[in-house]
């Protein structure tokens, strides 16, 4: 493998990504329609909840950039990470992502509440690659691994939302970002592989990390809804020495 090839490394993580969803327990329930209606819209509420906070990842990679005159490709990450979040402005993602969770029956998502893990996964990439002891291209290796989890995700959540839950509209968010993510994907490796010096070994395992993060994100979530819906089903039962 050439050290820095984006299509080479595409190929690994994404039999990764594929393996990690087949071992999901989330998604092999959805695409089997085996989650609750009503689990599919809070699992989806908590993606929502989570994907308002991750314009914030790319700021960690520009905070956590080389300045200029030290490293060649600062120029070409800087503006990989702008176009990135331009393309998410000008396409109204976040109205997109609006359509959907009223397709799913959420007129109101300021009433969502985020769950612990959803507040722990936000924050994840905060806590991992601020502090000093990973590398700004770690950072950036990890944002990209997050970006490629993502049509092999939304390939699953477009076949199985219509197909098991009657949902129709609202579609395109994922649709869009099929593409999308795999061009942010490549984009973001290539301004990496200018420098020449960097660890591809670490870089690669660093997207490993984030693709693992991010299918776990799913199944943590999906662990605590049906923890919390089997606590409401549960029988009550009557304290000692009372009727």
């Amino acid at each position: 493998m050439k050290s820095h090839d984006s299509q080479d490394v595409s190929k690994i993580l994404e039999t990764y990504v594929g393996n990690l969803i087949a071992e999901s327990n989330f998604f092999s329930d959805l695409s089997n329609g085996r989650v609750h209606p009503e689990d599919v819209r809070d699992v989806f509420g908590q993606y929502y909840l989570w994907r308002n906070r991750f314009h914030r990842w790319f700021g960690i990679c520009v905070v956590r950039s080389a300045p200029f005159g030290e490293s060649l490709n600062v120029p070409r990450i800087l503006g990989a990470l702008v176009e990135c979040l331009g393309q998410e402005i000008r396409e109204d993602h976040h109205g997109l992502a609006l359509s959907f969770l009223a397709a799913l029956g959420i007129d109101d998502p300021l009433r969502i509440t985020a769950l612990p893990v959803t507040d722990t996964y936000a924050e994840s990439f905060l806590r991992c690659y601020f502090s000093s002891d990973r590398s700004g291209d770690e950072a950036l290796a990890a944002l990209a691994g997050r970006e490629l989890s993502v049509p092999g995700r939304n390939r699953i959540i477009l076949s199985a939302l219509p197909e098991h839950y009657g949902v129709t509209s609202g579609l395109e968010f994922f649709g869009l970002h099929n593409a999308i993510e795999v061009e942010h994907f490549r984009v973001l490796w290539e301004a990496m592989a200018q420098d020449h010096k960097a660890d591809t070994r670490r870089l690669i395992e660093a997207a490993r990390l984030e693709i693992w993060e991010h299918i776990t994100f799913w199944d943590d979530v999906y662990s605590a809804i049906l923890e919390a819906r089997r606590g409401l089903s549960a029988p009550l039962r009557s304290t000692p020495g009372h009727a």
